[in-house]
């Protein structure tokens, strides 16, 4: 019996990374933040502190990737460290706010900007973005990883 794995390539994985990178907080928070703090020059040391801090999560993650080497992130680590039930919590606190939070902000910042170009209600069209790209992913992992590349390319386009 062959085994079919389904991967996908380098070129969708560093768009998953772009994308990811590039939030809808570029688009969104940038602005508030330039209303309070005139200094362009503040912002940018703000931007890189933040990078700075990711990247140290991102190590710490490494090194307890590391020592505990099993699928399930969060869950495994804080499972093992501290008990279950910290690791259960922190799989329901990533499904709400880690993921389902900023799908719904990314929805709503693109209902509010789309709304002044087409007279459509904001939330109308935040929640048919939302089940458009759900169908999309929905269908198989070519079909998901082509739009997923599309669509980070056509993000990067936009800050250009």
């Amino acid at each position: 019996m062959s085994v079919i794995t389904k991967k996908i390539g380098w070129k969708v994985a560093a768009s998953l990374v772009v994308a990811n990178m590039i939030g809808t907080g570029v688009f969104t928070s940038l602005g508030f933040q330039l209303l309070d703090v005139q200094n362009s020059w503040s912002v940018a040391a703000l931007w890189i502190l933040g990078g700075v801090m990711a990247l140290v999560g991102a190590f710490c993650y490494a090194e307890v990737g590391s020592a505990f080497p099993k699928s399930g992130g969060e869950y495994v680590f804080l499972t093992k460290i501290y008990h279950p039930f910290v690791g259960y919590l922190a799989g329901w606190v990533s499904l709400i706010v880690g993921f389902a939070a900023p799908v719904a902000l990314a929805a709503m910042a693109l209902g509010a900007y789309t709304s002044n170009v087409v007279s459509i209600a904001p939330s109308v069209l935040a929640v048919g973005t939302v089940i458009l790209i759900s169908v999309i992913h929905s269908f198989n992992l070519r079909v998901s990883s082509r739009f997923q590349a599309f669509a980070t390319w056509f993000k990067v386009l936009l800050l250009l």
